[in-house]
């Protein structure tokens, strides 16, 4: 149950694919295909400099798992109540979508 993320330019991403947010939120609560879902959890390396950023992060040290994800896309074949179940999770490296997503 693991998530690999392709954007490598994410504060949350140690570009090896594995995530470090503490809670990932995928969105596209009216979405039908995975290019209408999105990793709200993306955030620019850009913002690692901020402090009050770098503090927070730097206390996850807890590879994210599918666990880990609160999920808005009710479409999805794997959300249920809000939740994922699928058995892993891939972001997309350029649009940071859910490339899991399958309609239900």
């Amino acid at each position: 149950m693991s998530i690999k993320c392709g954007t490598h330019n994410c504060v949350h991403n140690d570009n090896n694919g594995n995530c470090y947010a503490g809670v990932v939120s995928v969105r596209g609560i009216h979405a039908l295909t995975t290019d209408e879902t999105l990793c709200k959890s993306f955030a620019d390396e850009g913002i690692r400099e901020d402090a009050e950023f770098a503090t927070e992060f730097n206390a996850t040290h807890k590879k994210a798992d599918v666990s880990n994800i609160k999920c808005s896309a009710c479409r999805c074949k794997y959300n249920e109540n809000l939740k994922c179940h699928a058995d892993d999770v891939q972001i997309n490296r350029v649009t940071a979508s859910c490339d899991t997503f399958k309609q239900d």
